[in-house]
C-alpha cells in the first residue's frame, strides 16, 4: 500500500497561470459559495461553528526578550472551515499582519491558504493567498451587482481606491458590461494614482475616470 502524502504548492505566478485572476470565473464560484451558505452546508471555527477565526496578538510591554510588541494591524491569525456543497473541502487561510510591512514594501498582510481532504486530513495544496483573498473579497459586490444593479448601468462609484476598490471594479464589469464611467474618491493622491493606472491597463471599456481627493482631517 502506497501512504506516500504529497500536495501542490502554488506561488504567486502559479496561482495565475492557474486563474486566480479570472474574475468572472470567481463570481462564479463566490455565487456558488453563497449558494452553500445559504443551505448551511459549512463548518466554521469555534464552539457555534460560524467563527471567523482565531486571532493570536500581542500584548503592549512584552515579558520576554524576542517577543513582539502590540502595534497597528500587528497580529496572526487562522481561519479554517469546511465547506460542502460542490466544493467538499477543508482548508485554512492563515496570515501575519503589520502595518510597518509597507516601510519594507510588503503587503500589510501576506496571507497563505492550505487545503486539505475533509475524510483523510490529508493536505492536498498550500498556495498563495493575497491574490486569491482579494479577488475573491471585490467578487462578492460583484455578485450582488449582478442581481442588483440596473442592467443598462453606464456608471460606477468607488469608495476607498485600495486592492479592494480595484477587484470590486473588474466585478463590476463583470456584471454590467456596459459600464464606461468610474467615479473614485480616496483620501491619498499616492492610492488615487495608482487606481486611475490600473483601471488605464486592466479595465480599457473603462473610458471615463474621474477621481476626488478627500482632504484628512486635522
Amino acid at each position: 500500500m502506497d501512504s506516500k502524502v504529497s500536495f501542490l504548492y502554488l506561488s504567486e505566478p502559479d496561482m495565475i497561470k492557474a486563474g486566480v485572476t479570472d474574475m468572472k470565473q470567481c463570481m462564479e464560484t463566490m455565487e456558488d459559495m453563497l449558494v452553500t451558505l445559504k443551505k448551511g452546508d459549512y463548518i466554521m471555527a469555534g464552539q457555534n461553528h460560524n467563527s471567523h477565526g482565531a486571532q493570536l496578538s500581542f500584548p503592549d510591554h512584552p515579558k520576554f526578550p524576542g517577543m513582539p510588541k502590540n502595534a497597528d494591524d500587528r497580529r496572526f491569525m487562522a481561519m479554517p472551515a469546511y465547506l460542502g456543497g460542490k466544493t467538499q473541502m477543508a482548508g485554512m487561510k492563515w496570515y501575519g499582519s503589520n502595518v510597518e510591512n509597507k516601510k519594507q514594501g510588503l503587503p500589510r498582510s501576506i496571507l497563505m491558504m492550505m487545503l486539505n481532504d475533509k475524510d483523510t486530513g490529508a493536505p492536498l495544496a498550500m498556495m498563495s493567498a493575497n491574490l486569491v483573498s482579494s479577488y475573491r473579497t471585490g467578487a462578492i459586490p460583484g455578485v450582488g451587482a449582478k442581481y442588483l444593479a440596473k442592467k443598462d448601468a453606464a456608471s460606477v462609484g468607488i469608495i476607498g481606491p485600495g486592492v479592494m476598490g480595484k477587484t470590486s471594479l473588474k466585478a463590476f464589469i463583470c456584471a454590467c458590461p456596459g459600464l464606461d464611467t468610474v467615479y473614485i474618491k480616496g483620501r491619498g493622491k499616492r492610492s488615487l494614482d495608482s487606481f486611475l493606472q490600473f483601471v488605464k491597463e486592466e479595465c480599457p471599456v473603462i473610458k471615463k475616470r474621474l477621481s476626488v481627493r478627500q482632504k484628512r482631517k486635522p
